[in-house]
């Protein structure tokens, strides 16, 4: 009778370990799978949403609408009008550039993964690089040029943050020619964008799967070049085109 008291107890003590050490381990390891789904969710969304609001911007800049609005959630995460980028395009045979300045969009998602809107492109950046999900609406071949500037710039608040859904409304406010012309076959065109170093290695490849007729046209093997945040790519083209459109961007609640 005495072992058998025994033996209940021991059976018990391990049943209950048992029941603790799943509990810690549900505890430890489940609530951190869960947190990761939820913010994988939260970026699969923002993603979506992001190639909506560039598709809108993309009808303003035809000319399709003058305004449109885009809904993205954010659960806990950030949207901002994030500081200044630099992009032009210059031709050899001219003193000026064609500059465009805007500023990107970017979603924060607390996990060092910000999805971005930038010259009409969307960029994932996270810790181990960036990647460019949605390439930006330019056309850059031996025969023709063409690159339009989509130049987002604050119309009210500059960044929001929490829990809700933001709508984010863009208006175009001006839309210019800068350029089209034929370019004599001396003259060299460079085109240089100025952005954060980890966008800009996304770009450089972006921009080097373009300008894939190199050998013949450039005088290196390579066309583009990195340094810090800075992409410059050299090459020749028969017609170069450089329009831009401002789009006034707001976020409401």
């Amino acid at each position: 009778m005495p072992d058998r008291a025994v033996s209940d107890v021991v059976g018990f003590v391990l049943v209950f370990s048992l029941i603790i050490t799943s509990v810690g381990v549900v505890t430890v390891f489940g609530i951190s799978t869960l947190e990761d789904a939820r913010t994988d969710e939260r970026i699969n969304n923002a993603e979506r949403a992001f190639d909506v609001l560039a598709d809108n911007f993309d009808d303003i800049a035809r000319g399709g609408a003058p305004s449109r609005a885009t809904e993205i959630k954010l659960a806990e995460t950030s949207l901002t009008l994030a500081e200044t980028v630099d992009l032009s395009v210059n031709a050899s045979d001219e003193a000026d550039p064609y500059p465009s300045e805007f500023r990107p969009i970017v979603f924060s998602a607390g996990s060092e993964t910000d999805i971005v809107y930038e010259g009409g492109a969307i960029v994932r950046s996270q810790r181990d690089g960036a990647v460019m999900l949605r390439e930006p609406n330019f056309l850059i071949s031996e025969e023709r040029t063409v690159i339009h500037y989509i130049e987002p710039e604050s119309s009210t608040v500059d960044r929001v943050s929490g829990s809700s859904t933001v709508l984010v409304r863009g208006v175009r406010t001006v839309s210019r020619v800068l350029t089209a012309r034929e370019v004599p076959s001396s003259v060299v065109l460079t085109l240089r964008l100025q952005t954060t170093p980890d966008r800009a290695v996304a770009w450089n490849r972006y921009f080097e799967e373009q300008i894939d007729w190199n050998d013949a046209h450039t005088n290196a093997a390579d066309p583009c070049t990195v340094s810090g945040g800075t992409v410059t790519c050299t090459f020749n083209s028969e017609e170069l085109y450089v329009t831009t459109t401002r789009i006034a961007v707001g976020f409401s609640s």
